[in-house]
């Protein structure tokens, strides 16, 4: 349903180590990020929320930050909140795109799982527990430079597949068209209660876009939260 996505530079830790602006370390891998600071125009927006539509899907967070460090002190302070989160089992890598940590109240069981190699989807279900990612997402906003429009791009986060959605940033008139017509494909064999219902979360999706910073919808298998990227940030 949504368009394939370039690599997240992505980070999941219990503690961070003091790092400089060129490296992070993070589950004993140091990665290099000495790239991004050769670029101008970037934006570092923080994603945090649980993996896929468990329990708090729609409470998905973005931060947007104009550095780097600033990004990654942002997630040092709350990976080094989340370490005093007894429930938190110690996090790992997920592929190459991310990382993830549970919060369960049964580490045995957790450590049991997946030493027997069980799915882990199964064993959130019926454990009552939760997986959580944090993500940083490296933006060009090169488009607001000497640009006088009143619009805003936009992130948009796959809240199924917990990862970006859609591989470039629309501005706020292209976002609506994209998420109406694909509204519409979506419901166009479905009865009148539930083409109903789509209508009406478009409607509220559509006013968030143009009235507030974040916007939100969730229709059957189409879940997707969506972020306004701003144009000037506050150097730190």
């Amino acid at each position: 349903m949504f368009e394939s996505q370039p690599p997240f530079y992505s980070m999941y830790v219990c503690t961070l180590s003091e790092q400089s602006e060129e490296s992070v370390h993070t589950d004993n891998t140091y990665q290099s990020f000495s790239n991004f600071n050769s670029i101008s125009m970037k934006q570092y927006a923080v994603i945090y929320g649980v993996c896929g539509l468990y329990e708090g899907y729609s409470d998905t967070t973005c931060e947007f930050f104009p550095s780097l460090d600033d990004a990654l002190k942002h997630v040092k302070q709350h990976m080094n909140l989340m370490s005093e989160d007894k429930r938190m089992v110690h996090p790992e890598r997920d592929g190459d795109e991310g990382v993830s940590y549970y919060l369960t109240d049964d580490h045995e069981d957790y450590a049991v799982c997946k030493a027997d190699g069980d799915d882990m989807e199964d064993w959130l279900s019926d454990n009552d527990a939760t997986c959580e990612v944090l993500r940083i997402h490296e933006i060009d906003v090169s488009r607001y430079e000497g640009s006088g429009t009143t619009e805003h791009m936009w992130l948009t986060w796959d809240q199924q597949d917990s990862c970006v959605a859609w591989d470039y940033n629309p501005l706020c008139m292209s976002l609506v068209a994209r998420v109406s017509s694909d509204v519409m494909d979506n419901t166009s064999g479905d009865s009148h209660v539930n083409c109903m219902n789509s209508l009406e979360q478009l409607n509220e999706f559509i006013s968030s876009v143009y009235y507030r910073n974040e916007a939100f919808i969730d229709i059957d298998d189409y879940t997707m939260h969506a972020f306004r990227i701003p144009k000037k940030l506050k150097e730190s």
